[in-house]
């Protein structure tokens, strides 16, 4: 786990990094409660342990930034003290503390609050991939799929750079499940994801909206470079036949595509969604196993 360490003495920061770095964890260090917000945001640690009583910024006010914050809201907080006032513990949760650690502080007490951290943070982690991920294939459900898509929207727009949107439908999909039973449609969605991943960037961005339908993002990407894209995963896809329990399942996709308007203040995820889903009606009224560009 990656461990802050905020503390405006050096030799508590010794310390505890030393105690922490025993026990396995990397370890980031911040002399003052301005310097912790500032690393937090940038370097985006598990667990952060956090001073009360710092310059520029005490700790509790830190905690209050850390927990306001999407970039660090999950972030296991653990605030420490000199002081055993009742009071401190109450105000440090009020805060958006999840523990708290009195000074002076020994290995024990330390590696215990970090153990209970570190279980915490694993348990988010479970949970968080579980609500963002299609239980079936493994990429990103609708939910998170038009998350990240409002976050890219806004990052081309800031960088003036273009972003392809591409819509895809498995053709005939209920054939497959009519013919060959629902396990076979549920092997032909994960054939069509592996086929897909393989033949797009790292930054591209895929997700399923439901049943047979698919979504993919393509940052960087102008109309020609989606048409090209979207081309390369149709013949991927057609490439791809299922064979499933001593049948051969053919595969084919069509696919809608639209480049998003970031000049025009109007635009958004859902129009460019509805743009590409007429364009994938048109692939499909068209023949299928084809693509159409909006």
């Amino acid at each position: 786990m990656r461990i802050l360490i905020a503390d405006d003495t050096l030799l508590m920061r010794s310390m505890l990094s030393e105690m922490a770095e025993s026990f396995g964890h990397t370890v980031i260090l911040a002399k003052d409660g301005a310097e912790a917000l500032e690393k937090a945001w940038s370097e985006a640690p598990d667990i952060a342990i956090i001073d009360w009583e710092m310059p520029r910024m005490a700790g509790i006010e830190v905690c209050w930034h850390l927990r306001a914050d999407p970039r660090t809201a999950y972030t296991h907080l653990i605030l420490m003290t000199a002081g055993d006032e009742p009071w401190r513990e109450l105000k440090a949760l009020d805060c958006g503390a999840d523990d708290f650690l009195h000074k002076p502080i020994n290995a024990a007490h330390l590696k215990a609050r970090l153990t209970a951290g570190v279980r915490i943070r694993a348990m988010h982690e479970q949970l968080l991939h579980l609500a963002l991920t299609d239980g079936l294939t493994g990429i990103l459900n609708r939910r998170a799929f038009l998350d990240r898509a409002d976050q890219e929207l806004a990052r081309a727009r800031r960088t003036k750079r273009p972003l392809g949107l591409v819509m895809a439908d498995i053709d005939h999909f209920k054939r497959i499940n009519d013919t060959h039973g629902h396990a076979a449609g549920d092997a032909a969605l994960k054939r069509f994801v592996t086929g897909c991943k393989v033949n797009l960037r790292v930054s591209d961005v895929l997700g399923r909206l439901g049943g047979e339908e698919f979504a993919i993002l393509l940052p960087e990407s102008d109309r020609a470079g989606c048409v090209i894209t979207a081309e390369r995963l149709r013949k991927a896809v057609e490439r791809l036949d299922l064979e499933f329990e001593g049948a051969r399942i053919p595969i084919t996709a069509s696919f809608g595509i639209t480049a998003l308007a970031l000049n025009e203040e109007g635009e958004s995820i859902t129009a460019a969604l509805q743009r590409a889903d007429h364009a994938l009606y048109r692939a499909k009224e068209g023949g299928r196993n084809r693509v159409e560009l909006e």
